[in-house]
């Protein structure tokens, strides 16, 4: 990448407008004759404390990343273990532990959201704006049941703020951010603003961001084509409050006109999405009880952007939608020592995929008419889950969670449609490949159990290890199912693979079935000065019918170009690596101020059982960086190393790249309710 001047005026102007009108009481005199005051009950807001490992970005961490990236899942960089299948400038799909796309399970403010775009142009993280998160939580591999079912790899959470009422003696409570950023690779500019006005009981909010790049430049100066994009978000969010009971109503809108796609045969030209939420948590004598029903829409179109300089047209329509509930009762017993937890969840999908007719003439011969190409018609995914959790306190020094979890997953399509009807083509003709399909049964079902454990040995106030093992379940997706068609053309339009190869499905896949065991130790600084910590935690994974890739057998031929057509198949597959996170305080000065480092190590390796490697597998890569602090101003610079990337998988004809090495560096200075930043990424300019 380009060296890139992050001259990133995020200028988060706080405005913290509170109209405080408390009543005076002029009387000072006391008297023992007067009626005892009685307090009014005073809610605590606490994080729980659970067994499951996890990362977690507060708002402090994500308001120190947000103007440096316009991509949602790149504010997880950093985090071990962890690492991005780049496409579009706002749509990286994130990989824990080499496992990625929908074998992560992503919430968005407690909705599931799967792409629906053949090429996952519009992944879940997409859905919000980093400018809008409260925080975001990564649990990897040992996943509690109550975070959900039909993911292999771990979830990510993600959270808008939570909603801050007025205190007992102000009228009201009005606050508010505004923020913008400059980066010069790309001319990248984009800014947000949120407001939010509240009393005692009820919250109203108001966010809206706009982000906007043109190209950008690699490290050697060459513009990359199909790179720029722009993108605008809006929501809100009504609240209500009383005792220890909130509700929650959210909603809001996304629209991005383009966005292109260098590592995709298309490009995005239109996406439009709206959601609705509704949320309530409220605790009762017995314990507590959070709901949630949602309802998300999206209309999305590929074609090729002008840098493409394609002959003709090609469109691709996309309307898709996820609904859904979640339910769960919380029953704390024995002082708390232990934690029952019992719900139920449903998430439901729909795509319809078709590719709209170029000629629509039908005396005239058309490899993209007369007819609309559908692919995917009003596909339909719905799973429906139900789980028990239990977790003790076992003194003081051991802790355990235990967990189970039924779901099942109901997958059906209606009949494809081919381009023409006509067999004067020179493959085998599209008409005859969607009569065979349109005469199989389309509906398939998949009864998964999971189960997951984690033990915690709390020796003293320094250490703590967590071993676990998760037996999780993943059912194929809509887009591994159930496309059709094995001509080139089409086959070479799906893909979230970022590869260029083409794909086509398989009705007749079986569902994923990993086990999952880590060993997490995390050990800190035993006296009172916490100056350092560190976190090392080994993993492996065995996954049962994990869905790969085969070489298409049933495609009349194989390019020759370097790409391949390939058909969705089941492999054993395992995955071994280990994770390490450390930081340190160096020293402080009374002059010079604070300074520390941290670093983040990780390894992953997969391989299938017939001896391929997995695909894109990140190698060994190492971060390291130095923090420096002195009152409102704090300074960093950090070093990233990626190592040779050379355990490629075959049947993709995966790519090898050299090692590399990036230094990046920032600063930032805080006055009361103003945040300036300044940095540069990619000091050394390298390709």
């Amino acid at each position: 990448m380009k060296k890139n001047v992050l001259f990133i005026m995020n200028t988060a102007i706080l405005l913290c407008l509170n109209g405080a009108y408390a009543d005076e009481n002029t009387d000072n005199e006391s008297s023992i004759d007067e009626e005892p005051v009685h307090l009014e009950s005073m809610v605590i807001d606490a994080e729980a404390v659970t067994v499951s490992p996890q990362h977690k970005l507060n708002a402090d961490d994500i308001a120190k990343k947000q103007s440096q990236v316009s991509d949602t899942a790149k504010l997880l960089e950093g985090t071990s273990g962890m690492s991005f299948q780049s496409g579009g400038g706002v749509s990286s799909l994130p990989i824990i532990r080499g496992l990625n796309d929908t074998r992560v399970k992503v919430e968005v403010n407690g909705m599931t959201v799967n792409s629906i775009c053949p090429n996952h142009m519009n992944p879940a993280l997409a859905s919000i704006d980093r400018s809008n998160i409260g925080s975001i939580t990564v649990l990897k591999g040992i996943t509690p049941v109550r975070m959900g079912g039909d993911s292999i790899a771990g979830t990510i959470s993600v959270e808008s703020a939570k909603p801050k009422f007025a205190e007992t003696d102000e009228k009201y409570l009005l606050n508010g951010t505004i923020s913008s950023f400059y980066r010069s690779n790309g001319d990248a500019v984009g800014g947000n603003a949120a407001i939010g006005i509240a009393n005692e009981y009820v919250r109203f909010d108001y966010s809206g961001a706009h982000t906007q790049s043109s190209n950008y430049k690699d490290g050697s100066g060459q513009i990359i084509e199909s790179t720029g994009y722009i993108n605008q978000n809006h929501a809100f969010s009504l609240a209500f409050t009383a005792d220890d009971h909130l509700l929650e109503l959210q909603g809001g809108q996304q629209h991005i006109p383009h966005q292109g796609f260098p590592t995709a045969r298309m490009d995005l030209t239109n996406n439009d999405s709206i959601f609705g939420n509704l949320h309530y948590d409220g605790g009762f004598d017995w314990g507590r009880v959070d709901g949630r029903l949602f309802l998300e829409n999206t209309s999305h179109t590929m074609d090729y952007l002008p840098g493409r300089k394609a002959i003709e047209p090609m469109p691709m329509e996309t309307d898709g939608k996820n609904y859904g509930y979640r339910l769960l009762f919380e029953i704390p017993l024995d002082e708390q020592d232990t934690v029952f937890r019992v719900g139920s969840e449903f998430h439901g999908s729909e795509i319809h995929d078709y590719w709209p007719a170029t000629n629509t003439n039908p005396n005239l011969f058309s490899m993209m008419g007369p007819n609309n190409f559908i692919n995917l018609n009003h596909a339909t995914r719905d799973r429906f889950g139900i789980f028990v959790e239990w977790e003790q306190m076992w003194g003081d020094n051991w802790q355990t969670m235990l967990g189970f979890r039924y779901d099942r997953t109901m997958a059906d399509t209606g009949d494809a449609q081919a381009y023409n009807n006509k067999p004067e083509t020179e493959y085998i003709p599209d008409y005859i490949q969607a009569l065979d399909f349109n005469s199989s049964d389309h509906e398939r079902n998949y009864d998964a159990f999971d189960m997951s454990l984690l033990v915690q040995y709390m020796p003293n106030d320094w250490s703590k290890y967590t071993l676990g093992y998760a037996r999780k379940n993943r059912a194929p997706s809509l887009q591994e199912l159930y496309p059709w068609s094995i001509r080139p053309m089409p086959m070479t339009m799906i893909g979230w693979f970022a590869d260029g190869n083409g794909y086509t499905g398989n009705i007749d896949l079986k569902m994923e079935t990993a086990h999952n065991i880590s060993l997490t130790a995390n050990i800190s600084d035993p006296s009172d000065k916490a100056a350092w910590n560190i976190e090392v935690s080994p993993f492996f994974s065995y996954v049962e019918n994990y869905i790969d890739a085969d070489l298409c057998k049933y495609c009349d031929k194989q390019p020759t170009d370097g790409f391949y057509y390939l058909q969705m198949a089941n492999h054993d597959a395992y995955l071994w690596g280990i994770d390490i996170t450390a930081d340190m305080h160096l020293f402080t000065h009374d002059k010079y101020g604070e300074f520390s480092t941290n670093t983040v190590m990780s390894y992953v390796r997969g391989k299938r059982t017939d001896g391929d490697n997995l695909y894109h597998m990140m190698p060994f890569n190492l971060k390291w960086g130095i923090q420096h602090e002195l009152g409102g101003f704090q300074s960093s610079i950090d070093m990233q190393f990626v190592d040779t990337k050379d355990d490629v998988q075959d049947v993709r004809n995966e790519l090898t790249t050299a090692s590399y090495v990036l230094l990046n560096f920032k600063m930032r200075y805080e006055w009361e309710f103003i945040g300036l930043d300044f940095g540069v990424d990619n000091i050394l300019d390298k390709q």
